[in-house]
């Protein structure tokens, strides 16, 4: 019989491209743009997308070792 994980982590991968937000707060005037807004401004978009159905190419499942299943 297989040994089972005790844990499962499942991990949801997004990647924001850091100079696309910071031209789109550029054009909305916002300032000042600096670290803290740009992570706000991604922070709007994660919670969007977290609610959006999931695909498993966006997903990786770890063990409670790191080692993808």
């Amino acid at each position: 019989m297989e040994t089972m994980p005790e844990r499962i982590n499942v991990i949801r991968t997004v990647t924001y491209d850091v100079q696309s937000v910071i031209k789109d707060l550029e054009e909305l005037e916002v300032e000042p743009i600096d670290l803290e807004t740009v992570m706000n401004y991604i922070t709007d978009w994660v919670e969007e997308d977290m609610r959006a159905p999931i695909s498993r190419h966006d997903i990786t499942y770890l063990d409670e070792n790191g080692q993808e299943l």
